[in-house]
């Protein structure tokens, strides 16, 4: 077979006279040449090793698979996350209603008291005083359970922050083996990548 300029100096690198009989080694070493072959040779080369193409291909299938274990395992993970947020959130929220449902009944209480026509002017204005006391624990209670909320929101957006970068890296990662699979079958195929 007549080999190429190109061909003939990447036999001479290889120290060898022709493409028969190479070994896994030898191909991969240079399978950044095969874009410099001609088509025929390429393939003549590549066709001396189907093993190798499918080991490629389990390759890639064992490595989506892993992919999709780890994009699930950090799904689980997130959720689990969003869960414990979720239920914080819901039982300050529980917390804050039974607060203001006792605070309401003391007020009550304090109010009723008033009605009494016996209490002195000092007395009247403690219980208006108690019953502003207990407005601004309400108040308290709400500004703290509002601060868990907001805390418990910034946790969730950190959380949703790392796994979209998480995503992106694992997108990055299946995209550069893809297409340095890609590419090496371009190669094989006498194309330029």
């Amino acid at each position: 077979m007549e080999y190429t300029d190109v061909e003939k100096q990447i036999l001479s690198l290889m120290e060898r006279t022709d493409f028969k009989n190479l070994s896994k080694s030898d191909v991969i070493s240079y399978a950044s040449k095969l874009s410099e072959l001609s088509p025929e040779v390429a393939a003549q080369v590549i066709a001396q090793f189907p093993k190798l193409a499918k080991l490629i291909q389990s390759s890639m299938v064992e490595y989506k698979d892993i992919l999709e274990k780890i994009v699930a395992s950090d799904d689980e993970s997130t959720n689990q996350v969003y869960g414990l947020l979720n239920k914080e959130i819901d039982e300050a929220d529980e917390s804050r209603k039974e607060y203001i449902e006792f605070a309401d009944k003391v007020r009550s209480d304090l109010s009723k008291c008033l009605d009494n026509p016996d209490l002195t002017p000092e007395q009247q204005k403690e219980i208006r005083d108690q019953e502003m006391e207990v407005l601004r624990m309400v108040d308290k209670k709400d500004s703290e359970i509002r601060e868990q909320e907001t805390e418990a929101a910034h946790m969730a957006d950190k959380k949703d922050s790392e796994k979209k970068a998480f995503n992106w890296k694992v997108v990055g990662t299946a995209s550069f083996v893809v297409l340095t699979a890609i590419g090496i079958g371009t190669a094989a195929l006498g194309g330029q990548f």
